[in-house]
């Protein structure tokens, strides 16, 4: 049987197999949050939206039979062309050519774009869902709002950078290298210099058991709800199964893999003041009838991840790391910037300044985690995912882009292989083409 699969402003037709129809299970009106009246036919709503997404997601687009199901999805066709055409134009410069991205909308969790590029032919897509990668400093974001929402810290508590004189439980530790040599920083630049030592410090202040419960509840570790079978759960160990080195390392991404679907969830919970809405792809199903099988509904099962005020305090500090116009020292990039990047709109030294966007207000986070060998226990030393992840407009957060590059170090470079390279440029571009160059803002308002 076919189903004919419309996106908002497009229609997208796929093939499915009979898994799909009558007879697979028993439709149900309370698990399935279906309008109106139940269809006098049992239908299994979870493997039909399954289907749906399994055929959307391997681009098996055909016509569908006059009696087949119709499926809305929230995908914008005309979004996810531009950050398609954007991640393979960046896509063809890296060492892989392997990148991805998801945009997301903060008020109800519509999936307007998932898009990516590269990796092998049959590769399980699409990445943001699919591909597991450290989130390096993307999730320290989440270990402040953690401390602010815990009276911990402040935005500008400070703490020492020297990680001779701490310890924990005989791990000294993680340095910062060569980019930070302030004897303190305060809580808010350490997030955005990405201070190894002072978040990792940071997280031992919140301790393992309110750090582990704090990441749950920002939806680290646990599948989005969009209902894609191949959706793949990352690794977030129980609080009490941290090793001594966890408690150090998970606070700054390290020893933990997420997919970059639960990163924008994260980051969506930010900006809409701590208050978690899960994603979802497939909006709506009828039968060839017109009646409705499932129509998506507003989850009541909501989660408060931190206060309203931990969570406007870390979008402050995140709005900083691409403004950032009050930072000091260097942070290793060359003074060169692409000639699409306007240089007047921010000081070289910010880390993210390559994804501001003149005319909007834009927040997020760098990030330049190694990339895990095959055997899932040790990095690649050389070799990287690197990733932006950020919101706008921030005066009123509609939007979270998420995007990844497989990077690795070129000689003469130095910024190209961070988070502060490619993935920022691409962030900006892609931000800049929706509200400008093709004049289209999302619809999910």
């Amino acid at each position: 049987m076919n189903i004919k699969t419309t996106g908002i402003n497009a229609v997208l037709v796929s093939a499915i197999g009979l898994m799909a129809v009558a007879g697979c299970g028993y439709w149900n009106a309370r698990d399935a949050a279906v309008e109106g009246d139940a269809p006098a036919h049992a239908v299994d709503v979870s493997a039909l939206k399954a289907a749906v997404l399994s055929s959307w997601a391997t681009n098996r687009h055909v016509i569908g039979a006059p009696d087949g199901y119709v499926t809305e999805l929230t995908i914008e066709p005309a979004v996810q062309r531009i950050v398609s055409e954007t991640l393979v134009r960046h896509a063809d410069t890296n060492d892989t050519g392997i990148a991805w991205a998801v945009l997301v909308s903060v008020r109800d969790g519509a999936v307007l774009a998932l898009a990516d590029c590269g990796g092998d032919a049959d590769a399980p897509r699409p990445f943001a869902l699919t591909r597991t990668f450290m989130p390096g400093h993307l999730l320290s974001t989440l270990t402040v709002a953690a401390a602010i929402d815990a009276d911990i810290a402040t935005p500008n508590t400070k703490l020492f950078t020297n990680s001779l004189e701490a310890y924990y439980c005989d791990y000294n530790l993680p340095s910062d290298g060569g980019h930070i040599w302030e004897s303190t920083l305060t809580v808010s630049n350490a997030l955005v210099y990405s201070s190894n030592v002072v978040l990792a410090k940071l997280g031992i202040l919140v301790g393992r058991d309110r750090e582990y419960d704090i990441l749950k509840k920002f939806g680290i570790g646990v599948r989005s709800g969009i209902g894609f079978a191949g959706e793949r759960l990352g690794r977030l160990l129980p609080s009490d199964r941290w090793c001594r080195l966890h408690r150090t390392r998970i606070p700054i991404g390290q020893g933990v893999e997420i997919t970059s679907i639960q990163i924008a969830r994260a980051y969506a919970t930010l900006a809409n003041h701590g208050l978690r809405v899960d994603p979802y792809v497939v909006k709506r199903i009828t039968d060839a009838s017109g009646a409705t099988l499932y129509a998506h509904a507003a989850s009541t099962n909501t989660v408060q991840a931190v206060s309203r005020k931990a969570a406007d305090s870390t979008c402050a500090i995140l709005e900083g790391a691409v403004k950032a116009d009050d930072l000091k020292g260097f942070d290793g990039l060359k003074d060169e910037d692409p000639p699409d990047i306007a240089k007047s709109l921010v000081p070289r030294r910010a880390t993210g300044r390559r994804a501001a966007v003149e005319g909007v207000r834009v927040a997020g986070k760098t990030a330049t985690p190694h990339r895990m060998k095959t055997n899932g226990y040790e990095f690649e030393t050389d070799k990287f995912v690197a990733s932006f992840a950020g919101f706008f407009p921030v005066e009123s957060p509609k939007y979270v882009l998420v995007v990844c590059f497989e990077t690795k170090r070129i000689e003469d470079i130095p910024y190209i292989h961070q988070g502060g390279g490619r993935p920022a440029m691409a962030f900006a571009e892609i931000v800049r083409a929706l509200f400008f160059a093709h004049n289209h803002v999302p619809a999910k308002e």
